[in-house]
């Protein structure tokens, strides 16, 4: 009796095993991805100054206002800013800016 319940336990089994379909994989590796969370280290008064705008969109009617819109936003203008820069000019543009801060 062990013996037919294994064998009916083993075909169904295989009946229903699936088979890998690489192309539903190869579909998976072309969409979008989604977001990921990153950690960034700010000083007090940029912290200070982000929650400050987020209160200022919150005020004014923007219901989903948060510290990442604050700085999603603030990167889509960087990327603006250095779209058409190559490397060396993107580096330049740090270097001077860093410049700037620390004569401040």
């Amino acid at each position: 009796m062990a013996t037919s319940k294994k064998t009916r336990l083993v075909a169904r089994a295989t009946e229903t095993r699936r088979i890998p379909k690489p192309s539903r994989l190869e579909e998976a590796q072309g969409q979008k991805k989604g977001y990921r969370v990153v950690a960034v280290s700010l000083y007090t008064p940029e912290s200070e100054w982000i929650d400050h705008i987020t209160k200022v969109l919150l005020r004014a009617g923007i219901p989903k206002a948060n510290r990442s819109l604050v700085v999603r936003e603030a990167i889509l203008e960087l990327q603006k800013e250095l779209k058409e820069k190559d490397p060396q000019e993107i580096s330049r543009f740090f270097i001077e800016r860093y410049a700037k801060r620390a004569a401040a």
